[in-house]
């Protein structure tokens, strides 16, 4: 009985989580106040806008989750498994850099593309979603756990840097790994500040962002572009699910 409250409140937050999704779901089937399929056949049939943007935001994501992966990987062996000069002080401003709220950035971020001339194309939304510090920190933390024994054992056999980093530490910490993908590609599909500060053409929008144009005087279409956005972190979700849990808690542990 001491548990009821607490099982009552549990299930009164899931249902404020989960109505919201039943809600786009069942008006995603009706059109004209009618019971239809109308809005999928214009997102996935009738216009190839949609999913056009689709697949557009898709790439983007991938190519920005993929790269982070890399150059997070060999800075978070770097901070964890070597000593430099001030390794200490720059291992702290990346944690400074990394609690600064985007908005703090998009301004010296957009000077700088300006300079560079990116500013309305694909690479300055990339770019700067590359070189995010949380990554770098997830995986400094996970390459802590490898034994220094085998790091050692490696490089008497032989073994190169790199080598050491991509076959040896990286297979023993799947779970970081993942865990940076799968955020570095929530970033990506759900950027919104950027494409609306750094682009100017709208019809380079990614779907986050061209999600609120996505109706076309029918509800039901924009219900289905929202279903639409939501496939790729349900389903990185649902297969990955145990590594992000256990990268985030490695992160914890050792923070």
């Amino acid at each position: 009985m001491k548990q009821l409250p607490t099982k009552l409140l549990t299930l009164f937050l899931t249902l404020l989580c989960v109505l919201p999704y039943v809600y786009v779901l069942l008006n995603s089937l009706r059109s004209g106040g009618e019971w239809s399929f109308w809005g999928y056949y214009q997102v996935f049939l009738a216009e190839n806008r949609y999913l056009f943007r689709f697949w557009k935001s898709l790439a983007l994501s991938l190519a920005i989750a993929l790269v982070q992966v890399f150059l997070s990987t060999m800075a978070g062996y770097g901070f964890a498994k070597t000593n430099f000069r001030g390794r200490d002080t720059m291992f702290f401003l990346l944690m400074v850099m990394m609690i600064l709220p985007l908005q703090v950035t998009l301004v010296p971020n957009y000077l700088v593309l300006k300079e560079m001339g990116l500013l309305n194309t694909v690479y300055a939304l990339a770019l700067p979603a590359m070189f995010v510090p949380l990554g770098t920190f997830i995986m400094t933390r996970s390459f802590q756990s490898v034994p220094t024994e085998v790091i050692e054992a490696a490089r008497l056999d032989g073994c190169q840097p790199f080598s050491i980093v991509w076959r040896i530490c990286a297979p023993m910490n799947k779970s970081g790994l993942v865990c940076t993908f799968l955020l570095s590609f929530l970033d990506g599909w759900n950027m919104v500040e950027q494409p609306i500060v750094y682009l100017e053409d709208a019809a380079m929008y990614p779907l986050s962002v061209s999600l609120s144009t996505a109706s076309t005087g029918d509800g039901a279409t924009q219900l289905v572009c929202c279903i639409l956005a939501a496939l790729p972190p349900l389903a990185l979700f649902a297969a990955y699910q145990r590594e992000l849990v256990e990268g985030i808690a490695i992160g914890g542990e050792k923070g």
